[in-house]
């Protein structure tokens, strides 16, 4: 058998010396008092000490990481409980905005509803119908409320919010704005400087063919011009309805025309409530009537 590497340790080794140690100890005691014998006592206490502690400090570390785990498993408990009532308050806090929101609009619609001139119906949007080349909104309003095609439509602060296109009894279906096959005749309500506004669906608003030489800043405000040649002659839209703000102008120094991008003022993608406008038709008269 090969001789055991003076490295290895044998525990059963250390546990055995401490037993021999331990019986060294009771006989001396038995023979306590002289002067060799406190000797031998204090050198075996000495080698008792000297086994004995690293033990017991190995079962006190034993005990720490015992307890460090029990420790790391509770905050990790904690941090879950915390993170679960925080998405929980989060989503309170989203519905109560939503809500607040939802108010606000309510409110400022019922203020506009109640100082307009015009005859109007409250609306809610049930549907939407967004793409790339289309912004529509059905409303759930509809012939047995008075709505025609080509009615305009309105939101909060008396803002364009688009027209109706197709009627049903119950129901209406509006094109926004912000569609890109619409367009109205608009002026910077500051100067009057007159341009086309047509929509671009998830972009900005376009205000184009102002004349080069009137003023357009940024922040400016948009409005319908509203041109009104007689009451069966004008604009398809009443004059000084909200459009949005100029947020870009494009201009070169030589051309004629410039153009800018007009931010609407209404939020077309989330509005839920809007007016219909009864009783102004704009446009050229139909065939059939006379003016």
């Amino acid at each position: 058998m090969l001789p055991r590497d003076r490295g290895e340790r044998n525990p059963q080794a250390g546990l055995v010396a401490i037993g021999a140690v331990l019986a060294i100890n009771g006989l001396l005691f038995l023979f306590s008092g002289s002067a060799p014998v406190l000797a031998v006592q204090g050198a075996a206490g000495q080698v008792v000490r000297t086994v004995s502690e690293p033990i017991a400090a190995v079962g006190r570390g034993a005990v720490s990481i015992r307890n460090l785990f029990v420790d790391i498993r509770s905050l990790q408990a904690r941090l879950t409980a915390l993170l679960d009532e925080r998405d929980r308050l989060a989503a309170e806090a989203a519905r109560v905005a939503s809500l607040e929101r939802e108010v606000a609009e309510l409110q400022a619609t019922l203020d506009l509803r109640a100082t307009t001139s015009f005859a109007t119906v409250a609306a809610q949007v049930v549907a939407r119908d967004f793409a790339i080349d289309r912004r529509y909104v059905i409303l759930d309003v509809g012939s047995v409320n008075g709505v025609k095609i080509g009615d305009v439509v309105i939101g909060a602060g008396a803002s364009l919010a688009g027209r109706v296109v197709q009627v049903s009894e119950q129901s209406s279906q509006v094109r926004l704005l912000t569609d890109p096959e619409f367009s109205v005749t608009s002026e910077v309500a500051a100067t009057g400087a007159i341009g086309q506004v047509r929509g671009r669906a998830a972009n900005p608003l376009a205000f184009d063919d102002v004349d080069a030489q009137r003023q357009v800043l940024v922040g400016a405000e948009i409005t319908t011009s509203g041109i009104e040649l007689s009451p069966t002659l004008r604009s398809a839209f009443p004059r000084g309805l909200s459009v949005g703000r100029v947020v870009a102008v494009n201009s070169v120094a030589s051309a004629v025309l410039q153009s800018a991008d007009v931010q609407p003022t209404l939020d077309l993608d989330s509005v839920r409530t809007l007016l219909v406008i009864l009783n102004y038709r704009g446009g050229l008269p139909d065939p059939t009537e006379t003016p």
